[in-house]
């Protein structure tokens, strides 16, 4: 025990060194470690840096991010898969974004609607949703639906003004590892043209390779319309998306094709979204010119 603690100390020692300070979404929260098989990594990535956890251990809950919790040990922080955590206590929480509550931890379970700003216990953790109590009644919820701050009124948008005010944020995230889960399928996320300085609010739909997403609404299909300069093309632009908490730098194509699930959109088909390493479909290779976009929209947050 005394040797794994100390093994644990030191990695977590050199974590601090490296990871940014984020905005705490559950701070001062405790967890207990549920399984011998638990380990703690530098990233949210189990090709990073790791160390053995103690089976009963006790640490404390600083985020969650999808299948990932950002913790802290004595004083050091690091990443554990939620599914080895336990929250000791309930956290009080409000729906950041009108979404749906899920009888189970799948987007595919019996749902109902819950409106922003609703207040709820979380009770537990499953993956990337959160077991909630709202009242008496107890469900699921998208982790990234949840906020700890009540949000105002127009919280459910995102403006230019907030990707220019959080420039320093702006990550450059490998697909396969990691970038793939910032925006879950059938989430709602922002993108951010640095050219034109237009926002559009985007579903994804799919996708594995990269992101398939669709304009939110026929007002997001007419701003993309104007980013694509009036035209839609297969043309790559550098964006910033905004989800799950973070900021990242990608690439997109403005042309509809394939699938859709939105059909009151004004927009026929899903458009493309890539991040660092991702690959197009059919040929299955990194296109160069979205890879370009992505260094471009790094430059323009970090110049």
């Amino acid at each position: 025990m005394r040797r794994c603690l100390k093994k644990l100390l030191c990695v977590l020692m050199i974590l601090a060194l490296a990871l940014p300070i984020l905005p705490a979404m559950a701070s001062g929260t405790s967890v207990k470690v549920n399984s011998a098989s638990a380990k703690i990594y530098k990233s949210a990535s189990t090709a990073s840096a790791s160390a053995k956890l103690k089976k009963g251990l006790t640490l404390t809950l600083k985020d969650v991010d999808g299948d990932w919790a950002k913790v802290s040990y004595s004083g050091k922080t690091g990443y554990v898969p939620v599914k080895y955590l336990t929250l000791k206590s309930s956290i009080t929480a409000y729906i950041s974004e009108s979404t749906h509550l899920y009888k189970s931890a799948s987007s595919s379970s019996e749902r109902t609607a819950i409106a922003q700003g609703t207040k709820v216990e979380i009770v537990g953790m499953s993956g990337s949703y959160y077991q909630v109590k709202v009242g008496s009644v107890k469900g699921y919820v998208r982790t990234n639906s949840v906020t700890r701050t009540k949000p105002s009124a127009n919280a459910g948008s995102s403006s230019g003004n907030t990707f220019t005010k959080n420039r320093s944020r702006v990550v450059k995230l490998n697909w396969f590892n990691g970038g793939s889960s910032v925006l879950k399928t059938g989430s709602y996320g922002y993108i951010y043209d640095i050219d034109t300085g237009i926002t559009v609010k985007i579903k994804r739909m799919g996708g594995h390779n990269h992101a398939d997403v669709e304009p939110a609404t026929k007002s997001d299909t007419a701003k993309l319309l104007k980013i694509a300069g009036g035209t839609f093309s297969w043309e790559s632009h550098a964006v910033i998306l905004h989800a799950g908490g973070k900021y990242v730098a990608c690439a997109i194509n403005t042309l509809p094709h394939g699938d859709q699930t939105l059909y009151n959109n004004g927009y026929d088909g899903q458009f493309c979204l890539h991040m660092t390493g991702s690959l197009t479909h059919g040929s299955e290779s990194v296109n160069e010119k979205h890879q370009a976009s992505i260094d471009r929209a790094y430059s323009w947050a970090h110049s």
